[in-house]
């Protein structure tokens, strides 16, 4: 744990060194570089199995670790954000929202979130203008107030810069010492990664780097802003996604490449029999077979046959079945995260009861950190353009969207029941103002009216056609006698009947 500013002390603080090193195995992880990641795994597989006597991998590469983390970026952002502030101010926010790609930043975050436990947001003033950063945390060092986890004196961010200076490549280190309201820059000659000579501010100019960026007139806080996973009141970092699932994982990948290699070894069986099954070679009276696989077994009449593995393959189902289970439960993902076992049309109350840990998990990643932490994002970055802001608040979309059909039914049940206004099921179902939703029942009635007035008309039409064909037999009734009876009325007659 840092306690003060002086960087020369990374390489004897042994919590960064370990908390670094872990990161550093969690990209590989993420990355899908299982050489590096199981390292002492691989090469047991390798010495066991040479690469040259199988046509099986030694290890099969299942990254479960990237699918993970991509399933919950999705899960937390893709249904978007929305952030709104002071209402004059809401059309600024939205400008450096846009011009920052603010959504992309987020996802980044989410992304080192996830694989390391951690995740930075950075926020910047450039040419006048905030610009909002996404920063790995594997440069980032807090620094605590005599080790309180609760006092913070501030951040150190260090970043590798190289130059070429007449055809030889010289390495150097960027330190960043962020206090509140203003950064000190430093240069550091690095060589194999160790903190050489501090650079003067002279010789600081040609990275275009000032010793002090004082920003207190606009924002007096820090310009980091970490996010976490849920983690316990003694540690200050998070926990990755990737900790508790680990070996899980590589046992998955162990147990698929194993059988793959025994798969593999008997897809070409072997053949044992007999030397008299064998071909006599002319040239040398030794009795041969072309397959170099074949076993002499027993003594004349002995009937050849192939060599073949019981795989049992239920029970290999069974083993792997169990392992990816225990993924499931280990990362709260359920195997329709990853598009399995996706029966038929589910509704939006199925797919709840699914994902519920998943849910409560993304719940839990809002509340920890994530939306206090951008709203202290557009704090500053609204004061650094000078455009300080009282209120934030943060609206996140739903991870899994509203079942359209089952909110129609639900407020039709409401409405018929009487517990539910037109007017309100109009405001929820098409989600306007209560203005907006008179207006549409207004519309509503009287489209009811002009529909009942047409079908009164139809009927009243219906009903003078009734009379007129009484009169019109009555008529009829009296041609017999020969009165009012012409040529005319006795055609339409028979064509009546």
């Amino acid at each position: 744990m840092f306690t003060n500013f002086d960087v020369k002390n990374t390489k004897y603080d042994t919590d960064t060194i370990q908390r670094l090193s872990d990161y550093n195995d969690y990209r590989n992880l993420y990355e899908g570089d299982f050489n590096r990641a199981f390292n002492s795994t691989v090469l047991k597989i390798r010495k066991r199995y040479p690469l040259d006597n199988t046509t099986a991998q030694s290890l099969i590469s299942i990254n479960l670790f990237w699918a993970l983390t991509d399933f919950f970026k999705g899960f937390l952002t893709n249904q978007g954000i929305t952030v709104n502030v002071d209402d004059k101010l809401q059309n600024v926010w939205d400008e450096i929202a846009k011009d920052n790609n603010f959504i992309s930043v987020l996802k980044e975050v989410y992304i080192d979130n996830s694989r390391f436990g951690n995740g930075l947001f950075k926020v910047a003033l450039e040419n006048g203008k905030a610009k909002i950063f996404s920063v790995c945390p594997d440069c980032w060092i807090p620094v605590f107030n005599q080790g309180n986890l609760n006092d913070l004196l501030g951040h150190i961010l260090i970043y590798p810069l190289e130059i070429i200076e007449n055809g030889v490549k010289k390495q150097f280190k960027k330190v960043e010492k962020h206090y509140r309201g203003y950064v000190e820059n430093e240069i550091w000659t690095s060589n194999n990664g160790e903190f050489g000579r501090l650079l003067t501010a002279e010789e600081m100019k040609q990275f275009n780097v000032s010793e002090v960026d004082d920003f207190s007139e606009y924002w007096e806080d820090f310009l980091v802003f970490p996010t976490k996973n849920t983690t316990e009141s003694d540690s200050y970092f998070g926990e990755s996604d990737y900790k508790r699932c680990k070996s899980v994982v590589e046992e998955i990948m162990l147990t698929v490449s194993q059988n793959s290699k025994i798969i593999n070894r008997h897809a070409n069986p072997k053949l044992s029999g007999s030397e008299q099954n064998l071909e006599m070679n002319p040239l040398t009276n030794e009795r041969v077979f072309p397959d170099t696989d074949f076993l002499k077994v027993g003594t004349d009449g002995v009937k050849p046959e192939y060599i073949t593995a019981d795989l049992q393959a239920d029970a290999i189902q069974k083993h792997i079945d169990m392992l990816m289970n225990f993924f499931y439960i280990l990362t709260k993902t359920p195997p329709q995260a990853y598009g399995l076992d996706i029966a038929g049309n589910m509704s939006g109350e199925s797919l709840r009861k699914i994902f519920i840990a998943a849910l409560s998990k993304v719940d839990d990643i809002k509340q920890v950190s994530f939306t206090s932490t951008i709203q202290k994002v557009v704090q500053c970055a609204m004061a650094l353009n000078s455009t300080s802001v009282e209120s934030v608040n943060i609206a996140w979309g739903e991870p899994i969207p509203a079942d359209y059909s089952e909110m129609v039914d639900t407020e039709n049940s409401r409405v018929s029941a009487g517990t539910q206004s037109k007017l309100t099921t109009i405001m929820t179902l098409d989600n306007v103002s209560e203005e907006d939703a008179m207006a549409e029942l207004e519309r509503i009635e009287l489209e009811k009216s002009e529909k009942m007035s047409l079908k009164d008309a139809l009927q009243q039409m219906k009903k003078d056609d009734g009379t007129e064909s009484k009169s019109e037999s009555l008529s009829e009734s009296q041609t017999p006698s020969g009165k009012d009876f012409d040529e005319g009325t006795g055609e339409q007659l028979e064509q009546k009947i």
